[in-house]
């Protein structure tokens, strides 16, 4: 005979009802309702179209506000620095407020990262763009919970991984459109309308987030949690990607200024690039769990490998060519990664802050030796 499961110590504040903790809390009207990946992917495409107009706008506005050319990459570094900062507020806050507040929060913190980036731009000040630059990252570090969100709530982890990361496909091929836009309403302020762009994508990604379903009840029963252990090969995978596509990406654009292209012109190779990064989570949206999560980030860190030496060559048809390969690999390798930490269970919020924090923190030297590099 089976022993009897315990029951539920009632506590103060608990406002579900005590069942037996053998089923699930009844449905009733006044229930949260489940989140919808698709709400998922429209936020987290209003963040992307933020980050190609930053990822290509931020080293250039380096070269311009900069003391020295060896500083360059400072705001574009700074960037990520602040993505790897927000990794472990934005794991625990999720617990502690809820997905609305978090998602709510990181879009605010991106909307004053661009306007304070438009103020720099405007007085010429190197360290407020560096500043507005890594509330921008804080932003973006907190929109790639997205994924994890999807994941958790589907049966399906690597499949819903990528049906959020797919959600930036249309964002990165009309950010070079609405930049060019909002470049000729400010004219003659280079980059100041790329830097409103991105501030009020952040916006329409806080009218998505405070729209979001509330936090599924309580489960009484209790699930299994990953060990910590569990996500140290899916990381060392991911964040070697994250290395490689942030070091070429972020040599990028004053290489492609060295080889006679025009800076306006470089909006367009980086939203190439950002497509790239996550066209290729199409497809894996409805083949990702028909394939080993360790076979497809394998599959993406090789793509990143790849494009390295063509970015050596430093013609702008090989710097593209790299782009768009490091691009799909970092695309390829971040689904498998992500898909390969919930094998084992649902990791915990300390897991995903270290998952997250470390990938920022390659990303982070990646970028800060692409100038260096190449």
């Amino acid at each position: 005979m089976n022993n009897p499961v315990p029951a539920a110590e009632p506590r103060a504040g608990m406002l579900v009802c005590i069942c037996d903790p053998q089923f699930d809390p009844p449905a009733n009207d006044n229930g949260p309702k489940a989140v919808s990946t698709l709400a998922l992917a429209v936020g987290f495409a209003f963040a992307v179209l933020a980050q190609t107009v930053a990822s290509a706008a931020l080293p250039l506005a380096g070269a311009q506000l900069a003391p020295s050319m060896d500083m360059a990459t400072w705001p574009f570094a700074a960037m990520l620095l602040g993505a790897a900062l927000a990794s472990f507020p934005a794991s625990f806050l999720r617990d502690a407020f809820g997905r609305r507040t978090g998602f709510a929060l990181g879009a605010s913190l991106g909307i004053a990262g661009g306007a304070l980036l438009v103020v720099a731009l405007i007085q010429r000040q190197f360290g407020w763009a560096c500043l507005g630059a890594l509330w921008l990252g804080m932003a973006q570090g907190f929109s790639f919970f997205y994924r994890h969100e999807a994941a958790a709530a589907s049966g399906r982890p690597t499949a819903a991984t990528a049906g959020v990361l797919g959600g930036g496909v249309l964002a990165a091929l009309a950010g070079p459109t609405l930049a060019g836009v909002a470049e000729d309403l400010v004219s003659p302020f280079f980059l100041v309308g790329a830097a409103g762009l991105a501030a009020l994508a952040h916006a329409c990604s806080l009218g998505v987030a405070v729209t979001l379903a509330s936090d599924p009840p309580a489960i009484f029963r209790p699930k299994e949690t990953a060990p910590l252990s569990a996500i140290v090969w899916p990381t060392i995978l991911g964040a070697l990607a994250w290395f490689g596509m942030n070091a070429v990406m972020s040599g990028a654009p004053l290489a492609l200024v060295g080889c006679g292209i025009g800076e306006a012109a470089v909006f367009g190779f980086i939203a190439l690039h950002v497509a790239a990064m996550y066209a290729p989570a199409v497809p894996l949206a409805f083949l990702g769990d028909r394939i080993s999560p360790i076979l497809v980030a394998l599959g993406g860190l090789g793509l990143v490998a790849a494009a390295v030496p063509l970015q050596y060559e430093g013609t702008p048809e090989t710097i593209t060519a790299a782009l768009i390969l490091v691009g799909a690999g970092w695309s390829v390798a971040t689904v498998g990664a992500t898909g390969w930490i919930y094998r084992a269970g649902a990791p915990s919020r300390l897991a995903l802050a270290l998952h997250d924090g470390t990938l920022f923190s390659f990303a982070i030297v990646g970028a800060a030796l692409g100038g260096v590099l190449f």
